[in-house]
């Protein structure tokens, strides 16, 4: 998934969760678990996407070589 697009997600995710504060009375627990949970999410998705093209930059220097 281009990052352009996950960002868009996770940004609403993350309003969607401040409008739940807004609604939802006595949610706050609830927002704050989810807005962690989001962050967690990014960080997962763009560690992955590091180590992802650190392998396979890695292999093309392998196929260069050969």
């Amino acid at each position: 998934m281009p990052f352009r697009i996950f960002d868009h997600v996770l940004q609403l995710a993350l309003y969607t969760n401040t409008l739940m504060v807004c609604f939802v009375p006595h949610a706050i627990r609830t927002v704050i678990v989810t807005t962690v949970a989001c962050a967690l999410l990014l960080q997962v998705g763009y560690f992955g996407s590091v180590l992802l093209l650190t392998r396979l930059l890695c292999l093309q220097r392998r196929i260069w070589k050969s």
